[in-house]
């Protein structure tokens, strides 16, 4: 079952509740979507842990600094709300959801969130089942640009610096990743093919200089100097590369790849 928008009073914005309890997941694999003005763009949504067929999924739209707006819901071709059907198209397939934005301008550019409104969270905690809860994907960027339309995969670089001086029984590598646009992208290190993010992470963005378009980022892990184990540095970004493990220990440079063991 699922609710119309207007049908309950209250919702809970949680871009990345599908971490939690809820079986429902929605998955939006795409970071960001870069097109140029007048063109279109398509954004998707991956559903699971529901009756997709029957399932009422919702658009929202979130613009810096304003609040998320909603967009539309969508259930099939005849059942739908009524919204811009000159700016805006849905449809489903097998268990995905796609929101196509068309004739886009730069007023476009915001984060578009998919969402289903889900019973059993509440359920779980004994809470009357006329009380629902909304469940939100992690939303996709859509930038619209002119000036920088794509980038060639080979020109991303990533490389692996030498770690750094002992201090204080510590010692921090870093991931060096140089000439992508846009400037949306997630970086995510690993120990052994586990998350290694419990150790001491931060990262910095360099916006581009006076004679480039592209930009920047550096980012380093810390760990104890005796540690033995193997990482990598690992990015996600709009435009992807092949994953080309290492096994063995040392450090390791790749152009074409966007995948970096230390």
């Amino acid at each position: 079952m699922d609710l119309p928008p207007n049908s309950c009073l209250w919702y809970f914005f949680l871009p990345f509740f599908v971490d939690g309890a809820a079986q429902v997941q929605l998955t939006q694999d795409q970071l960001s979507i870069t097109r140029k003005p007048t063109k279109t763009g398509r954004i998707d949504c991956k559903v699971s842990g529901i009756n997709f067929r029957d399932a009422y999924i919702h658009w929202y739209r979130h613009r810096p600094g304003e609040a998320p707006e909603w967009i539309l819901y969508f259930k099939t071709q005849t059942e739908k709300s009524n919204f811009d059907k000159e700016k805006f198209s849905v449809d489903k397939t097998t268990e995905k959801s796609t929101l196509t934005v068309n004739k886009l301008t730069y007023n476009d550019m915001a984060t578009y969130y998919c969402a289903y409104w889900d019973r059993t969270v509440l359920e779980t905690h004994k809470h009357s089942e006329n009380n629902y809860i909304k469940v939100f994907g992690s939303g996709t960027k859509l930038i619209v640009s002119s000036k920088f339309y794509s980038t060639k995969l080979d020109s991303t670089k990533i490389q692996a610096l030498p770690p750094s001086t002992e201090q204080d029984g510590k010692v921090s590598y870093m991931c060096l990743i140089e000439d992508f646009y846009p400037n949306v992208i997630k970086v995510t290190w690993e120990e052994e093919n586990k998350n290694a993010e419990k150790n001491g992470v931060h990262e910095e963005i360099w916006p581009p200089g006076d004679n480039q378009q592209s930009y920047s980022l550096s980012s380093w892990l810390t760990v104890d100097k005796n540690s033995n184990k193997n990482y990598r540095c690992k990015y996600e970004h709009e435009i992807k590369g092949d994953y080309v493990p290492m096994e063995s220990p040392g450090i390791y440079r790749t152009s074409f790849n966007n995948i970096v063991y230390i």
